[in-house]
């Protein structure tokens, strides 16, 4: 095996981490959503946000670092439109969850411990991080399949 080999094999791990948690996060939003408590739904928006924290972050940081290694190592150039529109939506998509998603849900903790989590307030803002992240979802998808058919 060689080094390329090696590191496309992390970068593919990485994605498969970040993009399929990812999904599985929006997935048990949706049931969690549909059972109306708001208990559960507090809850479960302060797990994600710490396993975005601590798995989404660091894993979307070895995919672009190993994603950078590989267009180095490789046959690639930056000047392909699939990378470069790839790197866009990295960049969109980081910028989300630092300008955003974080923030915003050390937001909502602070209004859950001031109010509680059936706060209308609270469930309003944990309604909008949950579909800004799934917005990021759909870039995140479109970076897969950039990724795979290497388009024009």
């Amino acid at each position: 095996m060689e080094t390329y080999e090696l590191v496309l094999f992390v970068h593919v791990l990485a994605a498969i981490v970040w993009i399929g948690g990812a999904m599985a996060i929006q997935a048990l939003a949706i049931m969690t959503m549909g059972r109306g408590d708001a208990v559960a739904i507090s809850r479960f928006s302060g797990d994600a946000e710490k396993i975005g924290m601590r798995i989404f972050l660091p894993a979307s940081l070895v995919v672009v670092l190993a994603g950078g290694w590989l267009v180095y190592d490789g046959p690639w150039t930056t000047d392909t439109t699939w990378i470069s529109i790839s790197l866009g939506l990295y960049v969109l998509s980081f910028l989300t969850g630092a300008g955003f998603l974080g923030p915003e849900s050390g937001r909502i903790s602070k209004l859950t411990a001031q109010h509680g989590p059936e706060h209308p307030d609270v469930q309003r803002r944990i309604r909008r991080v949950l579909l800004v992240s799934r917005i990021e979802l759909v870039w995140l998808v479109a970076i897969v399949a950039l990724m795979v058919l290497k388009p024009a």
